[in-house]
């Protein structure tokens, strides 16, 4: 009698973990739809700009064994855009010196590149021009970059090494200066390279967040 009474008690409770394991699945899936759902009406109708670093001029960096940043650049703009076009978003996919930059306006403007070859480095880093006509709106894009690219990519961030030619990057004086805009350099040929080149989807990942983040933020109106 024990013994039976005892079945059926590991019965119930395994059936009720069952079924406790099966809700937790369903409240997830649930609240990862209603995550994509909420991205793509972030994105759908916004215009968002995207240049290919050094892409249609030259090679960028080189590394020995031949890899140019170029490339590693196009592959990720590339990956990015598609993934915002998923979403509704309409995506201009620029070159490095694309005459379409004069006057360019879009809700939201990045320029994707990579970091030297050179040494054993590790980490990204985000800029905006150094004298904005919208600090506010540009300082909330580079916060977002930076926030949801560590998150995506898990790369230590790299403020150091921020360059004047970062902060003043020759499309900020040519696009449309109401275009909020920023440059990011989504890690090192060196010490990056696998993330950069084997997993290419997670820095794209990072980049789209980033931009998804600054447009949710931009439409509640935050300061």
């Amino acid at each position: 009698m024990r013994r039976q009474l005892l079945r059926r008690t590991q019965h119930l409770s395994l059936a009720i973990a069952i079924l406790a394991l099966a809700a937790s699945g369903w409240l997830i899936t649930r609240r990862v739809l209603e995550h994509r759902q909420e991205q793509a009406s972030l994105a759908t109708g916004r215009r968002v700009g995207l240049v290919a670093g050094h892409s249609g001029y030259d090679s960028g960096a080189v590394c020995p064994d031949g890899l140019t940043e170029a490339e590693v650049n196009l592959d990720i703009a590339r990956r990015t855009a598609a993934r915002l076009r998923r979403m509704g978003a309409q995506v201009d996919l620029l070159q490095e010196f694309d005459p379409r930059l004069s006057g360019y306006r879009a809700d939201v403007f990045v320029s994707i590149h990579a970091d030297t070859c050179e040494g054993n480095y590790s980490g990204f880093k985000v800029a905006r021009v150094e004298h904005s006509a919208l600090p506010e709106a540009e300082d909330r894009l580079v916060d977002c970059l930076w926030q949801q690219y560590e998150v995506a990519t898990s790369l230590a961030r790299h403020p150091n090494t921020i360059t004047f030619d970062m902060r003043e990057y020759h499309a900020f004086g040519e696009i449309d200066p109401q275009t909020p805009a920023a440059i990011i350099e989504v890690g090192f040929l060196s010490g990056d390279r696998w993330l950069l080149t084997a997993q290419p989807d997670r820095v794209a990942k990072g980049v789209a967040d980033g931009i998804l983040c600054f447009l949710a933020a931009a439409g509640t109106g935050e300061p």
